[in-house]
């Protein structure tokens, strides 16, 4: 039977079964900081491979699981640079940096993991440029973290890794991100793939917003420690297509980052030629395959004409695709062989588009002919060699509507929106139907333009409420131009419903949050937050003639699961001092931790942050910095039948939620009123269906309120913990 190793990582339990002895010795033994834990390694005394590597394993695993987490995070990633890609990412990025020689040495390791191994001993930066290379290749599948950009080149000779002016591109971002120290920059050339053209990659590295944690020292004091998170953002332009592919966790990074990239390497006129941000509005193909054409003067369109449409039916697993000739009406082909607009009705949507445009241009007899192929996300612009060409199909997309550039909302419209967008952040789910959007009072095509939401799919099936008809109603083919038909479940005409209003949409968070966040900057000034957890970030420290207030920015307290877990961790961070907790949307709760709590909503003035605000603001946390720290009497505050919270002198605010906990809290607080105190198990637990008090909080929130907030003073009884309180026995 195969032995167990609880505390020993797959990845070091890998690397000892298979490295070479001398090589494992050097990985285990290096340290990456000071601050890593020191471990002590006693090596085994034996000639036999397979013992030694058996013996080690053994004493490794009786070393603590935590300190073993430097080794094991090390371990990683040097295999994961020897398996499938790895290899070749870091071999690329080797051969540029380093020397013949050097070279030789890595060629002489007798296996992929040994090469990996060398690289990051003895070259770590260069290891750190191939992880960046192997994750680019690994782009689009990062999602929320990826932003693609067009862009028209304003030099004329060869961008390459060696034309970047790195410094000054480091100067630019280091002002324009408002950085408190200078990026760095490596660049790289990409070779050509057999998906992809010849490339120039450009990672960008940056500290974050001073941080600090509390460090637990052996001898059982606590003290800070402060640090500037690492981070990083990689882009890479690929001349052939003209586009710049950007990965990056944050989303005003990569926009900033393509900006500063096409004025300083691309000498690209900002001003007359944004970047395009790579979305296509195909909505319009849903009504009609015909297209218009512009009466512009500079260019005669004489013919513009779909030729070719790829539709996905029901799912994107189906394809359907037609192509025609610039001579025929595909409309009418469709509608002939196709049925038509019946196709279009029940279409998924478009993956491929093409449009046959012949034009003209003034004092010119020849025409000139044109193809435009596009689909949400890509088109075949960006690799048109003829400049004259692309600016002509970049200007027809946007007569059609069809192309959206990223205009990012700007000031005024952050200030008349920023209530509901606050509203937006707080809704539960990520994803939300435009008939919601609409309720709002926002315009779901300007937050797409945006970057705010992404359309996702229409909804199959919907719910109504109208002259008293209640329940689930199936969504079918448009019925008329803008509206979908409504069929019962039992196959009754109920009408029709709004397209828009069923359109299923994606809110795209980084994007949003990173609007509400800058709108805090009158507080903080330079916003660098810190992300506690999904639903609460840090922003920092507000400084008034007072004292330095922490704030948090907190969203979703209405629900019960989201409030238990931010309270452990509010609590958790008690040190800092009282602080304030600025929520997304409204809430009853008017202390989270030792914090107090505000929705943002209510402070704002005229959609601002401003002086009125900020004395509101101060004057709210005036009022409730009192009982942030407990107030001067044990109170449970209610705030509806599933809300409440508990004041105890001394001791942070306890949020209590849910029938169960109530139950228990309410009883004790009345016994200590009663003066008798103390309360039986069972009576204390009747009707709450939990076996034990502590039982009614979550199993991540139990040890942070059993034994703080109550305890167990002897067997079956408990009692609320006032010990510290003057006249307590």
């Amino acid at each position: 039977m195969s032995r167990k190793f609880r505390n020993l990582g797959p990845e070091t339990h890998e690397l000892v079964e298979t490295a070479p002895i001398p090589l494992l010795q050097e990985i285990l033994e290096y340290r990456g900081s000071d601050t890593e834990p020191e471990i002590t390694i006693d090596w085994p005394a034996t000639d036999d491979d397979e013992e030694w590597r058996s013996l080690l394993l053994g004493r490794l695993n009786a070393i603590a699981s935590d300190n073993l987490r430097p080794m094991e995070d090390r371990c990683r990633r040097i295999r994961s640079l020897a398996v499938g890609k790895g290899p070749t990412s870091l071999e690329h990025v080797a051969a540029k940096r380093r020397s013949h020689e050097e070279l030789e040495n890595l060629h002489a390791q007798p296996d992929a993991l040994c090469r990996s191994a060398w690289l990051f001993l003895r070259h770590s930066e260069d290891f750190e440029d191939a992880e960046a290379f192997h994750a680019a290749r690994q782009y689009r599948d990062f999602g929320k973290m990826y932003d693609s950009f067009e862009a028209t080149v304003g030099r004329t000779d060869r961008v390459d890794s060696g034309s970047i002016d790195e410094a000054a591109l480091a100067s630019l971002l280091t002002a324009k991100l408002e950085l408190p120290s200078r990026v760095t920059i490596r660049s790289l050339d990409l070779p050509a793939t057999p998906n992809h053209p010849a490339s120039v990659m450009v990672i960008v590295r940056h500290g974050g917003p001073l941080s600090s944690v509390l460090n637990y020292k052996g001898n059982g004091i606590r003290m800070p420690i402060y640090f500037r998170p690492p981070n990083e953002a990689t882009l890479i332009w690929t001349p052939a297509e003209r586009t710049m592919e950007i990965c990056g966790p944050a989303p005003k990074v990569r926009k900033i980052l393509g900006d500063a990239f096409a004025e300083v390497v691309l000498k690209t006129d900002l001003s007359s030629k944004p970047l395009s941000w790579r979305r296509y509005d195909l909505s319009r193909f849903r009504k009609s395959l015909t297209l218009p054409l512009p009466s512009w003067d500079d260019v005669d369109v004489s013919a513009a004409r779909l030729i070719e449409v790829e539709l996905r039916l029901g799912n994107w697993s189906r394809r359907l695709s037609l192509r025609v000739t610039i001579d025929d009406d595909i409309e009418a082909v469709a509608q002939r062989y196709l049925g038509g607009d019946r196709i279009l009705k029940h279409a998924e949507g478009f993956s491929r588009l093409a449009v046959a445009v012949h034009y003209t241009r003034p004092g010119s007899k020849k025409g000139r002919s044109l193809e435009i192929s596009f689909g949400d996300t890509r088109s075949n612009l960006q690799s048109k060699p003829d400049p004259e060409q692309r600016d002509l199909g970049y200007r027809l997309l946007q007569f059609w509507g069809i192309l959206d550039r990223l205009q990012v909302l700007d000031d005024r419209e952050i200030s008349q929106f920023l209530p509901v967008l606050l509203a937006l952040h707080d809704f539960p789910e990520d994803e939300i139907a435009g008939g919601m959007i609409r309720q709002h009072g926002l315009d779901a095509k300007r937050l797409m333009q945006a970057g705010v939401l992404e359309l996702r799919k229409k909804q199959n099936i919907v719910l109504i409420d109208e002259d008293d008809d209640f329940g689930d109603v199936n969504i079918g083919p448009m019925a008329e131009p803008g509206h979908a038909a409504a069929v019962g479940l039992h196959g009754e005409d109920l009408g029709s419903v709004s397209l828009e209003d069923i359109r299923q949409y994606v809110i795209r968070r980084e994007w949003l949050e990173e609007i509400l966040v800058t709108a805090l900057k009158p507080l903080i000034g330079r916003v660098g937050v810190e992300q506690l957890d999904g639903d609460l970030i840090y922003v920092g420290r507000w400084r008034t003639s007072d004292a330095e207030i922490p704030i948090y920015f907190a969203r979703r307290l209405d629900q019960a699961n989201t409030l238990q877990h931010l309270d452990v961790i509010l609590r958790s961070r008690q040190d800092g001092g009282i602080g304030i907790v600025l929520t997304a949307g409204p809430t009853p709760f008017t202390h989270l931790g030792p914090n107090v709590v505000m929705p943002l909503g209510d402070l704002l003035s005229d959609g601002k942050i401003d002086d009125a605000a900020q004395a509101a603001m101060l004057e709210r946390f005036k009022i409730g910095r009192w009982l942030a720290l407990g107030g001067s009497e044990v109170t449970l505050a209610r705030f509806g039948p599933m809300s409440a919270m508990l004041y105890i002198p001394g001791l942070t605010p306890l949020a209590v939620s849910g029938v169960k906990q109530i139950l228990v809290i309410e009883r004790l607080v009345a016994a200590h009123r009663s003066g008798v105190a103390e309360i039986r198990t069972g009576t204390l637990i009747e009707g709450t269906g939990a076996r034990s008090p502590r039982d009614a909080w979550p199993s991540h929130a139990r040890a942070s309120v059993a034994g703080v907030y109550f305890e167990n003073h002897r067997q079956n009884f408990w009692r609320l913990k006032t010990g510290h309180l003057p006249g307590s026995t």
